[in-house]
């Protein structure tokens, strides 16, 4: 999520299952996007005219002297909430809109097959990463469902800034300082899809690899917090 006042020159950026949604609908005299691409127009130099990145954006209003503000959320929880959302996209892909939720439960809350569903999404996704990625990330493969906005680590892009943090945690108390009524959560999971999907991770045969890949994202969140 990316959102801009320009009048006040804040910049508030996250990525996915941080809490967000809740806020970007509170933010109506903001300039905000969800986790699209950026299609503003006015904002910055002409070759920002277009479409672009939202940490284009974000490096561009860091040089511009706006305060950046970051929001973050335990690495693991986050994970785990974002690979929820993208069990419901692969799920509504094949099944009807009134079918899914009999769908998800045959799913979701079958510990045995939701393993399975699991690991054949890894190995579905499976691709080997450039070099330029290899280096970077100390990690010799990557995954589409690593690299989705839900579940990817981004806390690598925000140390780069003199910036400050949120925890999602705190999300409310942060809104009430911009004046905004937090309200009820919007986007929220119940508790027991979380702990299924949280137990069948811990359980699935590809778990450790998602140790390796969360394990420098919650070394540098334990180090903000």
């Amino acid at each position: 999520m990316l959102a801009v006042n320009d009048d006040k020159k804040i910049c508030i950026f996250s990525k996915g299952k941080t809490g967000t949604t809740t806020l970007q609908n509170k933010l109506a005299d903001w300039r905000t996007v969800g986790e699209a691409e950026v299609d503003w127009y006015g904002i910055g130099p002409e070759h920002f005219n277009f479409i672009s990145r939202q940490e284009d954006i974000v490096k561009y209003l860091d040089s511009q002297g706006y305060k950046l503000i970051f929001i973050i959320r335990e690495p693991w929880k986050r994970y785990v909430s974002g690979f929820k959302e993208i069990l419901q996209d692969y799920i509504s892909g094949i099944a009807p809109e009134e079918e899914f939720l009999p769908l998800w439960k045959k799913i979701v809350y079958d510990e045995e097959r939701l393993i399975a569903f699991i690991d054949r999404l890894f190995y579905l996704t499976q691709f080997i990463c450039d070099g330029d990625q290899e280096q970077k990330h100390n990690w010799g493969r990557a995954f589409t469902l690593h690299t989705n906005y839900h579940t990817c680590n981004y806390l690598d892009f925000c140390e780069q800034f003199t910036c400050s943090y949120v925890d999602a945690n705190d999300l409310d108390d942060f809104m009430k300082q911009l004046n905004l009524d937090p309200g009820e959560r919007a986007n929220t999971s119940l508790v027991k899809d979380i702990e299924c999907i949280e137990s069948a991770l811990k359980k699935c045969k590809h778990y450790y690899l998602i140790e390796k890949f969360l394990a420098p994202e919650i070394k540098r969140y334990e180090s903000i917090s």
